[in-house]
């Protein structure tokens, strides 16, 4: 009889086990396909420009399409990003998600050779940078280009980041034209 009741004993644990594995296993981050990257400039009192990175077929098909982000010199600008997977019908916005999971991910905005300086990023919940919107500041005429990149920093996000920590959802580079 001891024997039966030891045997059931480790047979649920077994159960239990094994549903407690599946569940980590549903709640890892399922990775996020990123087609298209939208960048939104809007001067003060300006119309909004959007500027877009494309790639609907994704890594290893057809070469992104690209635009050249071209706006004025001495301007300031107020910037949302937008990612989405345009793979689905409707396209899906990433960034409600990006948004929602705020103190998993960063945007991160690296500038070469233009008049360009990025600053003002939005925060998450906990006070982290997020940079779904920033302030663009351009200085004079110049020429160059940004790139920006999503990470995935699950648990792992802290204040002052390096670019290499956590994993990158999308990296996209853009020129750029002040003129």
């Amino acid at each position: 009889m001891k024997h039966l009741k030891f045997l059931a004993v480790v047979m649920l644990g077994g159960l239990i086990l094994a549903g407690c594995k599946k569940k980590n296993n549903e709640e890892e981050n399922e990775e996020e396909l990123i087609t298209t990257v939208n960048v939104k400039l809007t001067a003060a009192g300006g119309a909004t420009q959007t500027f877009t990175w494309k790639d609907v077929d994704g890594p290893g098909g057809n070469a992104p399409q690209i635009n050249t982000i071209s706006i004025s010199p001495n301007t300031t600008y107020a910037c949302a990003i937008e990612f989405l997977d345009e793979s689905k019908t409707p396209a899906e916005n990433i960034t409600t998600e990006v948004n929602a999971e705020g103190a998993d991910h960063q945007v991160y905005y690296e500038v070469t050779t233009a008049a360009l300086t990025i600053n003002g990023l939005n925060t998450d919940a906990g006070g982290l940078p997020l940079g779904i919107t920033s302030n663009w500041v351009a200085g004079t005429n110049s020429g160059g280009s940004v790139k920006i990149t999503l990470k995935h920093k699950p648990g792992v996000k802290a204040l002052g980041d390096l670019i290499s920590k956590g994993e990158t959802d999308v990296e996209v580079t853009f020129p750029v034209v002040i003129q």
